[in-house]
C-alpha cells in the first residue's frame, strides 16, 4: 500500500488560508485518512448552506498529490524529529513517498532488521523506497498545509534514544555573519562646587565563518579629566568539535572553575560541551533498572509527581534518560504487569554538583598563559580534568593544574546514598621558584540532601581543611611576583586559607506558611587571627496579594563588622502584565533607618517602555528622589534616569542593542544574544515573532531572533498582524537547531499580490456552483468557489482575465475579467470588492450548461 495525504491539504498546498468561509465544512469531511482508491463525496450534507448549484466532481476519483520536491518537518510518532527534504513521486494512479537513506536514518530505524535487498534499494541514490514495503505496519502521512510528515513505526523497529535526543547531522553552523552589539551609558553628577562626567561603552563582536567564530569583548572609557581608553576584554576563536561532543577554544577565556579555583587565561582549550547532549542526559541522574515479567508499564514518581512513565518488553530493562532535578529527591518505581500484578522499589537520588550518569564522563584539557592575575609577570599554566560516572552511586574524578613553579594534583569521589550525596576529595600542591619552596595538602567535602518527609533542602554543606605549606594557583603567582620584586623575604606567610565551613538550607513551611532560608561560611587563615564570618536568615511570604520578606545580613572581618536588618514588600495595583507595582525596602543598620518606596510598570502595547519613579529617607535624615525608564524601539532601546536629593543630582543616559551584518541583508535589534536567528519573509513589514516583543519585520522583510537554545529544536512562529493585505505568507511557523553561537538564516517563502473579494454571478443571475475551480489565462489555480458566487483570491497583476470550471473533467467553463485600480502605499492597502458577471466563452456551453441546470 502507498503512501497517503491529508486530502484537503492536497488540494491548494500552499494556500490552506485562501479557503473561503464554509469551504471548511467540505474540508473537514475530507480529512480523515483515505487510502489512494476511488473516492466520492456526496455534497448533500452541505445542500442547506450553498444552496441546489453545487459541484465537487473534481475532487472525486484517485487520491493523490502532485509529485515534488516538499521541504517538511518530520515527525515520528508524534515526536518531532527536524527538517529534511522529501520526494514525493507519482506510481501508476498512486503518489508514494520516497525513503533514501538520509531519511530513514533521521528516523532511527533499525536498519539490520531489513533484508540486504532493501539495505541496497536506500543506499541507492535515485531509490525510491515506500516506508509500508520496508515495514507493513508502518505509515506515512504528507500534511502540505503545514509542510508536516507523519510517521509512525513501531518501537521494536527504532533504535532507542534518550528524550530530547536531537540528531547532529541536524545542527545549524548557520551563515557567515558579521555580528555587534553595544551598551552605551553617559553619566553625570553634579555635587555643590565638583562635577564629574563620563561615558561608558560595553561593546561585543563576532564573526562567524563556515562553523568558525570569532569573538571580541571590549570597553571604551572616557571622563572629562583623563581623556579616553579603550580596553579589549577578550579575543577568542572558536568551533565545535561534534565528534568530541566538545569545543575548542584559541585565544581569552575562564578555566570552568569545576575542580580548580578558576582563572584567566590566554591559550587554547578543548573541553566537553555538555550543552550538546539531550537534556535528559546532562546532570545527574541515577539509571533505573528492573525485570518486567510481561508487557508492563513502568511509572517514576518523585516527591509523589509522575517524572517518567514508559512501556517495556519481558525481562531486564534500564531506563538512563530521566532528567535531572537539582539535589534530586529519592525515585519511586512502579511495575504495572499486563495482567495487573505491581512490584515497586526505591531508587536513592541525591547528588552533588561533582556527579554525573553513570557511564557519562566529562573532560577538560588547557594550556596558556595567565591572565589579569594583579601580578608583573605572565607565567605559563596548564590545567587537565577529568570526571566519569562508575555507577548509579559513584562518580570518579581528578584534575592536575601547574606552572613553572608550581604544581597541584587532585583526586576525588562522589557518592549517592539513601541518606544523601557526599564528595570527598584530596589537593596536593608543591611550590618551589628557586627562593622558597613548600608542599602542603587541601581536604574537601561536601554533602546535599533533599528531605521530602518534611520538604527541607540542605543544598551545599561543605568543608576544607588546607595545610600550612598549601598554596593555591593565586597564593602561588602572587609569591613569586613578590620575590621577583625583592620586596618579601622567602617564607614570609600570604593570606592563606585554613578551614573553611559553608552551609545553605531551605525550608518550605507548608502550602501557605511561607518559606525560611539561611546560608553563610566562617573561615580562618594560617598566620592571621580571627576568622571572617558571612551569613544571612530570611522568610519570604504571600499574604493576599501582597509579597513580602524579612531577613538579616551579618558580615565579619578582620577590619569591617556590620549588621544589617531588611524588610521589604512588593503589591500590585490591578491585574494584568501592564499592572504598576509597589515596592518599598527598609533597612536598619549600625548607622541607622533608611527607607525606598517605589513605583514601577510596563506600558505599550507590547511592554515596549518600563519605568520606575520613587523616593528615599537616608540614614542620615536626608530625603532623595529619582526616575528612569526606557523604551524599546524596533532597532534599538533608549534608557535614562535622573535623581536628586540634599546636595546633588544626577544625569544618565544610555543606548543599547545589536547588529548582524549577513552576505544579503543588514539587521538591527533592540537585543543583544550569543545564538540567534535572522528571518527572512519578503513583504513582512510590520509583522512581529511570537513569544519575542519587540522583534518587528523591518521595511526589508528582515527580523533579529534572539535567544535560541543551542543545539535544541526551536520553534519560530511569524505573527502576520501588522503587515500588508497584500502579502501572504506560505507558512508561518518552522524549527531550526542552531550550534551554540551560530546565527542562522530561516526563509519564509511569501506571494505578494491584490486581496480581492469577488461575486460573481451566470448570464442568467444564477450564482456559480458551489466548489467550482478559478484559474488564471495560464492555468494557475488561485482559488475556489464559495457559497453565493463568491471568491477570496489574491491577484498578482492589476489586470486579470479569470477561467471558472465545474462539472466532470471541467466541462462547463466561463470567463471574467477583474481591474483593479492603481496600486495605493502597502500600508493603506485594503481588501479590495468586485462584482462581475461570468459569462460563457462560446453559446453551445452556454445551451448545454443551461440545459444540465434545468434538469
Amino acid at each position: 500500500m502507498s503512501s497517503f495525504f491529508s486530502f484537503h491539504d492536497s488540494l491548494y498546498p500552499a494556500r490552506k488560508e485562501a479557503l473561503p468561509w464554509r469551504i471548511c465544512a467540505i474540508v473537514f469531511c475530507m480529512s480523515h485518512s483515505v487510502a489512494a482508491t476511488d473516492v466520492t463525496f456526496d455534497p448533500i450534507f452541505i445542500d442547506q448552506t450553498a444552496g441546489d448549484r453545487i459541484d465537487i466532481t473534481r475532487f472525486n476519483g484517485k487520491f493523490k498529490i502532485p509529485p515534488g520536491l516538499y521541504v517538511s518537518d518530520i515527525y515520528l510518532n508524534d515526536q518531532l524529529l527536524g527538517r529534511e527534504n522529501v520526494i514525493v513521486r507519482a506510481d501508476k494512479e498512486e503518489s508514494v513517498i520516497c525513503f533514501n537513506q538520509a531519511l530513514i536514518k533521521l528516523t532511527g530505524f533499525r536498519i539490520s532488521l531489513l533484508s540486504p535487498t532493501q539495505q541496497d534499494a536506500l543506499r541507492q541514490e535515485n531509490s525510491c523506497t515506500a516506508l509500508e514495503s520496508l515495514q507493513p505496519s508502518s505509515q506515512a502521512r504528507m500534511v502540505l498545509g503545514d509542510m508536516r510528515l507523519n510517521l509512525q513505526i513501531p518501537q521494536a523497529w527504532l533504535n532507542r534514544a534518550a528524550r530530547g535526543y536531537v540528531d547532529p547531522e541536524l545542527w545549524e553552523e548557520g551563515s557567515n555573519a558579521l555580528y555587534a552589539s553595544y551598551d552605551n551609558s553617559y553619566f553625570k553628577q553634579e555635587s555643590g562646587k565638583f562635577d564629574t562626567e563620563s561615558f561608558y561603552s560595553k561593546l561585543g563582536g563576532s564573526i562567524n565563518f563556515h562553523g568558525w567564530m570569532f569573538r571580541h569583548a571590549g570597553a571604551w572609557r572616557w571622563n572629562k579629566d583623563n581623556g579616553n581608553h579603550y580596553a579589549v576584554l577578550s579575543n577568542n576563536l572558536q568551533r565545535d568539535i561534534t565528534p568530541l561532543r566538545a569545543r575548542l577554544l584559541i585565544g581569552d577565556a575562564n578555566s570552568s572553575g569545576t575542580m580548580f579555583n578558576a582563572f584567566m587565561f590566554r591559550g587554547i582549550r578543548l573541553a566537553t560541551a555538555e550543552q550538546m547532549l539531550p537534556d535528559s542526559q546532562r546532570g545527574y541522574a541515577p539509571v533505573v533498572r528492573g525485570i518486567a515479567q510481561t508487557n508492563a508499564r513502568v511509572q517514576i514518581r518523585q516527591n509523589n509527581a509522575l517524572i517518567y512513565e514508559t512501556t517495556v518488553p519481558p525481562g531486564e530493562f534500564a531506563i538512563n534518560d530521566i532528567y535531572p532535578s537539582g539535589y534530586g529527591g529519592d525515585l519511586r518505581v512502579t511495575v504495572t504487569e499486563s495482567d495487573g500484578r505491581e512490584t515497586a522499589f526505591i531508587v536513592p537520588y541525591a547528588s552533588v554538583s561533582e556527579m554525573i550518569r553513570p557511564g557519562s564522563y566529562r573532560y577538560s584539557l588547557l594550556m596558556g598563559t595567565l591572565r589579569n592575575q594583579n601580578v608583573s609577570y605572565t607565567p605559563k599554566v596548564f590545567q587537565a580534568t577529568v570526571q566519569y560516572g562508575i555507577n548509579n552511586w559513584l562518580t570518579g574524578y581528578s584534575g592536575l593544574l601547574g606552572t613553572g613553579d608550581y604544581l597541584a594534583g587532585l583526586i576525588g569521589g562522589a557518592i549517592g546514598t539513601s541518606i544523601g550525596a557526599f564528595a570527598l576529595d584530596t589537593t596536593g600542591a608543591r611550590f618551589d621558584d628557586g627562593i622558597s619552596a613548600q608542599s602542603g595538602i587541601s581536604i574537601r567535602g561536601s554533602y546535599s540532601k533533599f528531605i521530602s518527609a518534611t520538604n527541607s533542602t540542605i543544598s551545599v554543606a561543605a568543608y576544607r581543611f588546607s595545610s600550612s605549606g598549601y598554596l593555591d594557583l593565586a597564593n602561588a603567582t602572587q609569591l613569586v611576583d613578590l620575590h621577583q620584586k625583592k620586596n618579601q623575604r622567602p617564607g614570609t606567610s600570604l593570606n592563606r586559607p585554613h578551614n573553611r565551613l559553608s552551609l545553605t538550607l531551605n525550608q518550605q513551611l507548608g502550602e501557605s506558611g511561607g518559606n525560611i532560608y539561611t546560608s553563610g561560611y566562617i573561615e580562618n587563615y594560617w598566620g592571621r587571627q580571627g576568622s571572617d564570618v558571612q551569613y544571612q536568615l530570611g522568610y519570604n511570604n504571600r499574604f493576599q496579594r501582597v509579597n513580602y520578606g524579612v531577613s538579616i545580613n551579618r558580615a565579619k572581618t578582620a577590619n569591617y563588622s556590620e549588621t544589617q536588618y531588611l524588610f521589604s514588600f512588593s503589591l500590585p495595583l490591578g491585574r494584568g502584565s501592564s499592572t504598576p507595582y509597589v515596592n518599598s525596602y527598609t533597612t536598619r543598620s549600625d548607622d541607622g533607618i533608611s527607607t525606598q518606596l517605589a513605583l514601577s510598570g510596563v506600558l505599550g502595547e507590547k511592554n515596549q517602555f518600563d519605568y520606575n519613579a520613587g523616593v528615599a529617607r537616608e540614614n542620615n535624615g536626608d530625603s532623595s528622589g529619582n526616575v528612569s525608564g526606557s523604551y524599546r524601539f524596533n532597532n534599538t532601546q533608549l534608557k535614562a534616569s535622573y535623581a536628586q536629593g540634599k546636595n546633588y543630582r544626577s544625569y544618565t543616559a544610555g543606548m543599547n542593542g545589536s547588529l548582524v551584518v549577513l552576505p544579503d541583508a543588514l539587521v538591527a535589534s533592540p537585543y543583544s544574544g550569543d545564538t540567534q536567528a535572522v528571518v527572512q519573509a519578503k513583504g513582512a513589514a510590520g509583522a512581529t515573532i511570537e513569544g519575542y516583543p519587540g522583534v518587528v519585520f523591518n521595511e526589508a522583510g528582515y527580523a533579529l531572533v534572539p535567544y535560541l537554545t543551542p543545539y535544541r529544536i526551536n520553534k519560530i512562529a511569524i505573527n502576520p498582524s501588522g503587515m500588508a493585505l497584500d502579502v501572504e505568507l506560505e507558512s508561518t511557523v518552522k524549527q531550526v537547531v542552531p550550534r551554540a553561537g551560530a546565527i542562522v538564516k530561516v526563509n519564509y517563502p511569501t506571494k505578494q499580490g491584490n486581496a480581492v473579494l469577488i461575486h460573481a454571478q451566470l448570464p442568467d443571475g444564477e450564482a456559480l456552483p458551489f466548489g467550482a475551480s478559478v484559474k488564471t489565462e495560464d492555468g494557475r489555480d488561485v482559488g475556489i468557489v464559495a457559497q453565493g458566487g463568491q471568491m477570496y483570491l489574491r491577484l498578482q497583476d492589476r489586470t486579470n482575465r479569470l477561467q471558472v470550471s465545474w462539472g466532470p473533467q471541467s466541462r462547463y467553463t466561463c470567463l471574467f475579467e477583474v481591474n483593479l485600480p492603481e496600486n495605493t502605499p502597502k500600508r493603506q492597502r485594503k481588501f479590495q470588492r468586485f462584482n462581475t458577471t461570468c459569462r460563457y466563452p462560446t453559446p453551445a456551453i452556454r445551451q448545454e450548461a443551461l440545459a444540465k441546470a434545468i434538469q
